[in-house]
């Protein structure tokens, strides 16, 4: 019976993956006590006696098995991220802190975005040099083109997408409420009787930005039908890589004439709301007494800026907590719906509104 029993057997059963099984009957961390258990009492009754705790088999190899690596999760991170210290980086300390929760390790990859044809697998495409074997998920910051998200799954891997969707793929994703965070910021600025509301954004940059500035919209819109009160929005869609986007709406805000200028406005990001407040400043517009302006993300500088501006929070580290808690249940229950979650934000105001 032990010979024709795997843990391939077991984990079709139990409708979990080979991983979690493994990791159940080893004696490891990765898995919850009660999934252990289900797998130990289907491992006895079936007659599977390889590595079950308290076996002799297990007693054999334990010396062994504290030989062998523990197992990773693969962070797939792109270039540009990686560089960026105020969000991403932020993230990324919350997945490794959570990954060290799980005993894992981390590996960070940035894929390629020209990934090679069919000729080769999808692991070597993504990563040649990894022992995949050892792989316990994929986790995947920020957005990525459909092909490398399609290259990822191909692995078989379970795999978490943080901060970006992708309806196509059936994978969990762990995201801010960035269309809440958009509303969050409008409404506050209408409460402070602000009827001309300018929004910096680039729309081409992620989806994150798109969403705030649908939700942004959604707040103004439905302000104007309960009011009946005319509310003016524009949107600049600016270069957000290419410094030289501020030097040219500073040129253009000072051609309007004083009643057209917003009296408030929203950036995208912190890092786009305090580039254009200092240079508010330099064309003699100061907040909050010219223009109020207000930012979304709570990066760490926004904080000492002069003056402190307001914002919207996200949790940053937090985020990355929760991809690691999304990655094992999906380790633990492979064959459930797909998952979304979305982390509430929070109003921060300062001296900029």
């Amino acid at each position: 019976m032990s010979r024709k029993v795997s843990i391939q057997t077991l984990a079709d059963q139990l409708g979990l993956s080979k991983y979690a099984v493994s990791r159940a009957l080893s004696g490891k961390t990765g898995v919850s006590e009660s999934t252990r258990a289900r797998v130990l009492e289907l491992a006895r009754a079936l007659g599977y006696r390889q590595n079950i705790p308290g076996s002799a088999s297990h007693t054999a190899n334990t010396n062994k098995a504290h030989a062998i690596e523990p197992p990773f999760a693969l962070i797939c991170m792109n270039q540009l991220n990686r560089g960026e210290p105020h969000y991403w980086q932020r993230v990324l300390s919350g997945i490794i802190s959570g990954c060290n929760e799980q005993g894992w390790h981390h590996v960070i990859v940035s894929p390629s975005l020209d990934l090679p044809g069919k000729e080769i697998s999808p692991e070597k495409a993504i990563a040649p040099h990894l022992d995949w074997t050892r792989c316990a998920g994929i986790i995947v910051m920020g957005a990525f083109p459909h092909t490398v998200l399609q290259t990822l799954v191909q692995t078989g891997h379970p795999m978490i997408l943080v901060d970006h969707q992708e309806p196509l793929l059936n994978c969990d994703t762990i995201s801010h409420d960035n269309l809440e965070a958009g509303i969050t910021a409008a409404r506050y600025l209408l409460s402070k009787q602000c009827r001309r509301i300018g929004l910096i954004t680039d729309d081409g940059r992620a989806a994150s930005f798109a969403q705030r500035k649908i939700g942004i919209e959604l707040a103004l819109n439905h302000f104007h039908t309960e009011a009946r009160e005319e509310v003016g929005f524009q949107a600049w869609n600016v270069g957000y890589e290419n410094g030289e986007w501020v030097n040219k709406l500073a040129d253009t805000i000072e051609r309007l004439p004083a009643e057209e200028r917003p009296d408030a406005w929203i950036g995208a990001n912190d890092d786009i709301a305090l580039q254009w407040m200092h240079k508010l400043q330099q064309i003699g517009l100061s907040a909050p007494k010219d223009c109020l302006v207000i930012g979304i993300d709570n990066v760490y500088t926004a904080a000492t800026s002069s003056p402190p501006l307001t914002t919207v929070h996200l949790c940053k580290e937090e985020l990355g907590q929760r991809a690691v808690e999304a990655l094992k249940r999906r380790i633990e229950r492979p064959g459930t719906p797909k998952e979304t979650v979305m982390l509430s934000t929070t109003l921060i105001p300062r001296d900029s509104a």
